[in-house]
This record gives C-alpha cells, structure tokens and sequence, in this order.
C-alpha cells in the first residue's frame, strides 16, 4: 500500500493529506497488526503546485483487501470544428457498457465575443455575469463537460479512480477545476475531482444498453463538471436554465428572461418549488450557504408565507393542470378554459422567478388559439413563445416559426375546434329521438 495520501486544494488554498479518510474512501477492509506507515505525495508537476507535507500514521491492520471497482476510465476526444485548434478531451469514468454507446461529435466552437464574463464576488467566490444585455431567449454559451463521474455512486469510486480523472485532465482544464469551490469536508470527498463535482455538477443523461446490468438505484445517474456553466451561482428566481444534448455531449446555458449588462447570471441548486424552510435544508448540508437571493429575503414574514404558498401553488398546479390535449377533444369544455387557466398562473410565475416554466404554459395557449382559429392571439403568443424558446427548446420554437408564415397552411388544426363544433351541432339538429335505441335500452319499450 504505498504512495495513497490524497493532497487536494481547499478553498482557502493548502493541501492537505488525511490517510483515514483516504483509507473509508477507498474501500479497504483491515483489522488488526500494527505497522506503521509514511506516505506522501505531489500533484503533478504540470500544475505548478508543490507538495504539502508528509503525514505519519500508525494503525492497527491485518489484511487490506481493495473492493474492484465498476467502472473504468475513458477520454472522449472531440476533434476541433476548426483546422489548427486542439481538440476537446472529456475524462470520464463511466460504466464500460457505455462506451460503445456514446456519440462522436466535433467539438462545439468557441463564442469569439461571449455575452458573459466571469470574476470574483466579495461573499460568493467566483460569479458569471453579463457584459451587456441579453435578451430572453439567447445563447449565453454551449459547453462541454471538462469531466463525467458516476453521480450517485461515489462509494463504489475508489481514490485511485478519482486521481486518475485528474491526471487525465489536459493542464489548463486542470488548473480551473482547482480553482472551482469546494464545499465538502475532506473526510467526506478527499478527491478534489469528486469534491469539485459535488458541489458544482450538473446531472447529465447517458444512453445505457437495454440489458444495462446495475439494477442498483442510482446507477444510470451521471454528472458533468463544466468549467463555465459551473461557476453560475444560486438563486431561487434564475435567469438563466440549461439543456444537455447527449448527441454532441454539450449543455446549453440560455436567457429565461431579459438580462441586464452587470447583471448576475444565476441557475437553481434546488427545487424551486418548495417552501424557503425545504430549500434551505438542502442548501446547508450540500452546498454550506444560506441564500441570500430576494425570494428568500422578504421584507416580512408575511411576505415570505406568501412567496411560500404561491410557490406551493404553482407546484400543485402543474401535475393538475388543464391542458390542451384533453381540451382538444373535449367539446364540452368552454373554448378559453385551458386559456384563462393558464393565463391566471402566468403572474405568479414571473413574479417567483420561474420563468423556466413558461413554455410549459405558452406552447398550450398557442395551441388552443391556433384551434381556435383566433390569428391575432395566434400570433401574440406564438412570437413571444418561439423568442423564448429559439435556443432551449429549438424544435419547438421552430415548428412555431413555420406555422408563422402561414398559420392556416402549415398548421394542420387551425379552426378545428369551430369545425367540430357546428358539426356537433348539425348532428344535435337531425338528431331523430324515435330513431334512438338508447331510452329504449335504458327505460324498457315504449308503451303502444
């Protein structure tokens, strides 16, 4: 057992060495000789970093058995878009199954004048802002993940593992993940690669084959550590939401709203829906901050109670909502139940800062317009809708584009809803009640 110290890069700058906690994360069953042990070790010297210092341990074992590890290692290399730049290098440690399964895109090209900068904050560490502004919709940035770890099965990832992700790391991506925050403790993640990832990665999805063997939970959870995406600090009101494409292995950071030059550009660490009290106890034992954002930071605490049922609200209504494909066939329902639904919701949305939500409600009230052949309406919120959607949900907000040009022709439904009802109508009009088996069925035959 030699040379298995773990050196990594706290916030406030040392390195450390902890061979217990080294020894629980590494999974090594022992019980009782004692020797004892002198361990050490650098980062590589490409990262210009130097050796803390060297620990003496003396410990009680007897047999050191190291538990084999599910996954193994593998560098994705996307060729550059462009003659003469590098390639892009992904370090990942993924379920061998997997490999076969993954896509070889090129890498996605850099953004010559990006819409952000990134610098220090006086109480948050590093932030991502605008250097002017963004309007709803727009791309802020497509990113490929620096490296991609098993999201939920860190006590199956030894610190070997761990280390091995980091020296396959090109030099300057390394560099930055050093510099990212790290909240963990080093007895819970001595790895700076799983610390940095815990406190900064984003989930991503993975294609798995249909006989994928780890029934276990947890096991097709994956996340990615982007260097720039990664450095969006919290809130509970974002103004900014991400899409991962498995098929060029890239997420896309986008505008929910207008962003103001200065502005910060912030994503959400929780779930935006629940109550302040529910957010804050995820926050401190994941993240250690309490959240300073407006939502959580109301004038008084009726204010907050009401932010609280407001966003408990919102959180019932989605699951419950009236939508336009049950609307779409049911005649009975007036033609702007689904509309006026929407419509009432739509406020207290935006005044909670989950604009992420919109579209949800958007892409139906278009539709029901578009039924109902109503143009003017038709094309208010289709506009607005593909604006907002252009590069988060591109499918969408193209099939809206091309209704656009020529709502009747290119929207199969257009007026159907008042198509079908003055064909109900004619029918209730030749509707023959002597000609109706059904009363006959119910009542019995008619007396002579």
């Amino acid at each position: 057992m030699d040379d298995m110290a773990l050196i990594r890069h706290d916030r406030s700058g040392p390195y450390y060495s902890n061979l217990g906690a080294i020894i629980h994360r590494d999974f090594f069953r022992y019980s009782s000789t004692t020797f004892s042990l002198q361990l050490s070790r650098a980062l590589p010297t490409s990262y210009n970093l130097q050796l803390a210092w060297a620990v003496r341990y003396e410990m009680t074992i007897t047999t050191i058995e190291k538990i084999p590890s599910p996954y193994v290692h593998h560098v994705i290399e996307l060729p550059s878009p462009s003659e003469g730049e590098p390639s892009t290098k992904i370090s990942c440690l993924l379920h061998p199954t997997l490999i076969p399964l993954l896509p070889s895109p090129s890498a996605t090209p850099m953004i010559e004048d990006p819409p952000y900068e990134v610098h220090n904050t006086l109480t948050k560490g590093f932030g991502m802002f605008a250097k002017r502004p963004i309007s709803k919709g727009s791309l802020i940035i497509t990113e490929h993940p620096a490296y991609i770890l098993p999201g939920f099965a860190s006590n199956k990832v030894s610190l070997e593992d761990f280390e091995e992700v980091w020296r396959r790391l090109p030099r300057e991506v390394g560099k930055e993940v050093a510099s990212m925050a790290n909240c963990r403790t080093l007895e819970e993640s001595p790895s700076i690669i799983d610390g940095v990832a815990r406190t900064n990665a984003l989930t991503i999805q993975l294609e798995f084959p249909s006989n994928f063997p780890d029934k276990s939970p947890g096991a097709k959870h994956y996340g990615g550590l982007f260097l720039k995406i990664g450095r969006c600090n919290h809130s509970c009101g974002i103004n900014a939401g991400w899409e991962w494409d498995f098929s060029t292995l890239s997420s896309t950071l986008f505008a929910l709203r207008d962003i103001e030059a200065g502005e910060e550009i912030t994503n959400t660490y929780v779930h935006p829906l629940q109550s302040k009290a529910d957010r804050w106890k995820k926050l401190q034992p994941d993240y250690r901050f309490d959240c300073d954002c407006p939502w959580c930071n109301h004038k008084d605490e009726a204010e907050q109670a009401a932010s609280d049922r407001d966003r408990e609200y919102i959180g019932t209504y989605v699951p419950t909502r009236p939508t336009y494909v049950k609307w779409a066939i049911d005649l009975c329902l007036p033609d702007d139940f689904v509309i006026n639904s929407h419509l009432a919701v739509l406020p207290i949305i935006r005044k909670e800062g989950l604009h992420r939500l919109l579209p949800l409600f958007m892409e139906d009230i278009v539709r029901c317009y578009a039924e109902l052949g109503d143009e003017e309406n038709f094309r208010l919120w289709a506009e607005e809708t593909v604006q907002l959607c252009r590069t988060g949900q591109k499918e969408l907000a193209e099939e809206f584009s091309l209704m656009l040009q020529n709502p009747q022709r290119n929207c199969a439904k257009w007026g159907q809803r008042k198509r079908l009802q003055e064909e109900r109508m004619q029918q209730d009009l030749n509707y023959d009640f002597e000609a109706d088996d059904t009363l006959i069925n119910l009542f019995g035959t008619s007396p002579p």
